[in-house]
């Protein structure tokens, strides 16, 4: 982080986060909005769908074709081990019901749709006095990250100190008091970012819920390499996608810049 220049930081962020923001809001209009064309991932949705029926129709057409064969041409409906056409007959079957059972299969395994909750904590806007020149920066970061990926806490540590808490934070807890734990340490020092695509499976996920909302889905953790780190938060299990999580590095570096200007 830091070989990036401060003129070279603003063209990559913009060019990174243009690309994001631009496919996120595009895909949050289709939804609402009529006259828009429809997401790529609501018709690949929809394909997957029409794909899990296919074993099954292909052993009804198997079986279908058996018998409508058998009754036009007049053959004897017993199978005879000695006709090449029941021993066709036979395998065709055969295959049918393997079609089947794998259609059935596919039916059953559908994935579970992550449901967004109602996070249980307070409204919070905290930016410490001490960050006032990079202020605008977080700002903008927190406007673009709620659009773009529906996050809906933020919270920068910097030299140890909580210096921005946005979004919500648990009931009780003063802005500005919240301390890094050791996951967010670790990701600093080794300058690596940690998601928490579902945390109520993590144990490390005690140290955030100190001052986050008890019912926080999904944590994604970014390093501010050597002397903070950006924790986001959302209602929604597997929030932040590989996508989301390359533009938010891009912004992150930018917010480096201007922290370090800063403080």
């Amino acid at each position: 982080m830091h070989g990036l220049s401060i003129v070279n930081v603003p063209a990559v962020g913009s060019f990174g986060f243009g690309m994001a923001c631009r496919e996120a809001t595009r895909h949050k209009r289709c939804r609402f909005a009529p006259g828009y064309t429809r997401p790529m991932c609501a018709m690949n949705a929809e394909k997957a769908e029409k794909l899990r029926l296919l074993p099954l129709v292909s052993s009804a057409v198997g079986v279908l074709t058996v018998v409508g064969n058998r009754l036009i041409d007049g053959a004897n409906p017993a199978l005879v081990a000695s006709s090449s056409q029941s021993r066709a007959d036979v395998a065709t079957i055969c295959i049918a019901a393997v079609l089947g059972l794998t259609g059935l299969q596919w039916l059953s395994l559908k994935p579970k749709t992550p449901q967004t909750v109602t996070l249980d904590g307070k409204d919070v806007t905290y930016i410490a006095d001490g960050v006032k020149q990079a202020k605008e920066e977080i700002v903008r970061f927190w406007d673009a990250v709620r659009e773009a990926t529906q996050a809906e806490i933020l919270v920068i540590f910097w030299k140890g100190k909580c210096v921005a808490h946005l979004g919500y934070s648990a009931v009780g807890v003063e802005p500005g008091t919240a301390m890094p734990g050791k996951l967010c340490q670790e990701s600093q020092s080794a300058n690596s970012p940690r998601s928490l695509a579902n945390l109520v499976l993590f144990p490390g996920r005690f140290e955030f819920l100190e001052f986050l909302p008890s019912n926080t889905q999904c944590l994604h953790v970014q390093p501010l390499h050597p002397h903070g780190v950006v924790v986001l938060g959302a209602a929604t299990q597997r929030n932040f996608t590989i996508l989301d999580q390359a533009w938010i590095s891009t912004w992150c570096d930018k917010l480096f810049v201007a922290l370090d200007k800063t403080m």
